[in-house]
């Protein structure tokens, strides 16, 4: 008989039969997709992941020694393309990296936490919109997107393209070098699902004025 379990996050519904197979890992705080692929994150009192489409064979799923899940989608090569699928279940996170396209997306209610710190590199998009979370650090660098709900501050890093959409009324301190956007979102649509969020909720920004310089010009000697 086939199990099935229904993640809104992202608006996918993913369909959990025998021939999904989970890992048991040792305990990890923080995730690192390197190669892209398409993860739901959810909280649970174990450490697992699950493939729910992809080749486990081609996939690196490993913990380090200093509790960091890493998941490389091409590890000995992809002659076709690996098209990864993985739920991760944990009791929490402190830090979420995905970088080379693809999302990664938390669903259910995680215990109330401090900080996470959230990084996007090539493209790719991380929501943490579910998460009860005091403090956001958001990087994105090189094109892709984070977007979340800080309780009291975010510290938001964008370098050469890319996104960072919030939500509520946290401190905001932010950098942006060489284009990018810190914007908050409209409370319309803080429960979109992830793939409804596009161009129409992130809205161009009036760019930041040139600074004026106030260095004293000296008269010009003939």
């Amino acid at each position: 008989m086939y199990k099935t379990s229904a993640l809104l996050a992202a608006g996918v519904v993913l369909l959990f039969t025998p021939g999904h197979q989970t890992r048991q890992l040792a305990p990890f705080n923080s995730i690192d997709i390197r190669d892209g692929g398409h993860v739901v994150l959810r909280p649970g009192p174990t450490h697992r992941v699950t493939f729910l489409k992809g080749s486990q064979a081609q996939t690196r799923v490993a913990v380090t020694g200093g509790g960091v899940l890493v998941v490389d989608r091409c590890n000995v090569g992809c002659p076709e393309r690996n098209e990864l699928e993985l739920e991760i279940v944990a009791p929490n996170i402190s830090r979420l990296s995905l970088a080379n396209g693809g999302w990664i997306a938390t669903a259910g209610a995680f215990d109330r936490q401090p900080e996470i710190s959230v990084a996007v590199m090539h493209g790719g998009t991380i929501d943490v919109r579910s998460m009860a979370v005091d403090r956001v650090t958001a990087t994105v660098e090189n094109g892709g997107r984070i977007l979340a709900v800080p309780r009291a501050a975010l510290f938001a890093s964008v370098t050469q393209g890319g996104v960072v959409l919030y939500w509520g009324n946290p401190q905001v301190k932010r950098s942006i070098e060489h284009g990018g956007i810190v914007q908050k979102g409209t409370a319309a649509d803080i429960d979109l699902p992830l793939l409804d969020i596009g161009p129409a909720v992130i809205r161009p920004v009036d760019p930041i004025p040139p600074a004026v310089s106030h260095k004293r010009h000296r008269p010009r000697k003939d």
